[in-house]
């Protein structure tokens, strides 16, 4: 009888995509309230718009647009964080298999074989995403609408541990597809290489969302999805044909 392991939930792609699609439907709303609201103060003060009415219904207007624009944007935000903590979950979920898997199997082959097996276990135990980086990023995006006056501040400390958290699925990520491309040839499973996670830096991928304008990160927010779950995807087929 094989290993107990943990139940594989994969990366939710569709709350991905809605997080995108809310983001750029706020942006395009907010930017038509604002517009009404301008306009509206606009005709107010120097068409005397103020009098006959129609200014204030139009900045009014604009205000009831903004806030819809605010309640997408708040459901784009719910979305991509759901989407970002399930990818240290898929992720460690994974790395627990992995190491139960080990475990077990290492009692089954030759005494060479537990040796490497035991150094795959060593980079295994190594892999850490850093969830706190994740919770201090939400607690400071919280904030940031709560205390305008030093929104900026916390914005700013949101961001940093937002990268840490980023930095740290990346290398995660990708090592734990290499770990699994040396582990699963010891075991005698002849299976293409697992390629499906690419090899990313926070840094590079900071400096082409700014250049895009957060394009990039809306981007990376679907394709690493998509990426992990293709690497369980696969990673689950090669672990059913060692432990059936």
């Amino acid at each position: 009888m094989g290993p107990a392991l943990l139940s594989e939930k994969k990366v939710n792609t569709t709350f991905a995509v809605l997080a995108v699609i809310f983001s750029i439907v706020a942006g395009f709303v907010g930017a038509i309230g604002a517009f009404n609201v301008f306009r509206g103060m606009f005709e107010g003060f120097f068409n005397e718009g103020f009098r006959y009415g129609y200014g204030y219904a139009r900045m009014f207007g604009g205000m009831f647009i903004t806030l819809i624009s605010i309640l997408l944007g708040v459901l784009a935000a719910v979305f991509t964080l759901i989407v970002l903590s399930q990818w240290s979950t898929t992720l460690n979920d994974n790395i627990q298999n992995t190491k139960a898997l080990l475990s077990y199997l290492k009692q089954k082959v030759e005494t060479d074989k537990q040796i490497n097996l035991g150094v795959i276990e060593g980079h295994l135990s190594a892999l850490n995403l850093n969830l706190w980086a994740y919770w201090l990023y939400l607690v400071f995006y919280i904030i940031s609408f709560f205390v305008p006056m030093i929104s900026l501040v916390f914005t700013i400390l949101a961001i940093v541990f937002l990268s840490i958290y980023l930095q740290s699925v990346f290398t995660v990520a990708k090592r734990l597809e290499e770990v699994k491309n040396a582990m699963y040839p010891m075991l005698g499973v002849s299976s293409p290489m697992l390629s499906y996670i690419k090899r990313r830096d926070v840094g590079v991928f900071i400096l082409l969302t700014i250049v895009t304008l957060g394009i990039y990160w809306w981007y990376l927010l679907i394709k690493l999805s998509d990426e992990i779950n293709q690497y369980i995807d696969a990673d689950q087929k090669i672990r059913q044909v060692i432990n059936p």
